[in-house]
């Protein structure tokens, strides 16, 4: 009786901790530990459970889990699934794997769901939403609101996965993960490639006249490589990026250009 009352509460604990992170697990997102506090937060009743009469346990336990951690909000409930499996056989013992474990899969992970569960379903339900909705079809905000409500729903039978896995499933994850990252690589880039050109919008304020022929500049350039303008710019902020130069910088640069751009085409 005491056993089934001990997986019961745990039981409901796995719940707690779930729950935090699909309310409040991308909330807290910041550049120095990305999702690591959101993950820490989520994972505290586990921490307080598993470490009760181990005080100084439950400090280092929390000090490694306020690492640095980012990877899609749907795919981390397996990682913590895996982490609470370790941490409940090892407790401190199995810290050090447990960090090299977030480190590992954070990175496969992130690719595999940001395409099975963000550009995958947001594009296709969004599609039909969006038209159902243009149409004057209420029921395509219920669809869409109710296709981002199962997608959170996920985390709980993804966190069951890791959970029951533990180490066991690591060995075989490897060529697996290989195999999914590099699927997930290819159709990310090939995403990406398409938002470039489909909706970066650059306008070259030039107008070509030779009698009765008039070309834009845009029209010009086109002809050259179709999305050249979008492309070159894409180019230029992956470049500032690369070089270390933060985000709000690169934002900033291309808000001033545009405004100081526009305006020496309407003073012209």
């Amino acid at each position: 009786m005491g056993e089934l009352t001990k997986m019961s509460k745990m039981k409901n604990i796995y719940r707690k901790v779930m729950n935090r992170w699909i309310i409040f697990g991308a909330t807290s997102l910041n550049y120095e530990k990305y999702e690591g506090l959101g993950y820490t937060y989520a994972m505290l009743p586990f921490i307080e459970e598993n470490y009760q009469d181990d005080p100084e346990g439950k400090k280092t336990a929390i000090k490694t889990q306020l690492q640095f951690f980012n990877t899609t909000p749907y795919t981390a409930p397996f990682i913590m699934g895996v982490d609470v499996g370790m941490e409940e056989k090892g407790k401190t013992e199995s810290l050090e794997a447990v960090s090299a474990l977030k480190t590992g899969l954070m990175g496969p992970l992130a690719g595999i769901g940001d395409s099975l569960f963000v550009t995958i379903p947001w594009t296709i339900f969004g599609a039909i939403a969006a038209n159902m909705a243009l149409h004057g079809n209420a029921f395509g905000c219920i669809m869409w609101v109710v296709a981002s409500i199962l997608l959170r729903l996920t985390a709980y039978p993804l966190f069951n996965v890791g959970y029951r896995s533990g180490t066991k499933m690591l060995s075989s994850l490897n060529t697996t993960l290989k195999s999914l990252t590099n699927a997930a690589s290819v159709l990310g880039l090939m995403v990406v490639g398409a938002l470039a050109a489909t909706m970066v919008k650059v306008n070259l304020a030039f107008t070509f006249k030779q009698g009765k022929l008039t070309m834009t500049g845009n029209s010009i350039l086109d002809q050259i490589m179709p999305g050249l303008l979008p492309a070159a710019v894409v180019a230029l902020i992956y470049y500032l990026l690369g070089k270390k130069v933060k985000p709000l910088y690169v934002i900033l640069i291309v808000l001033v250009v545009s405004v100081a751009l526009n305006a020496m085409h309407v003073l012209a």
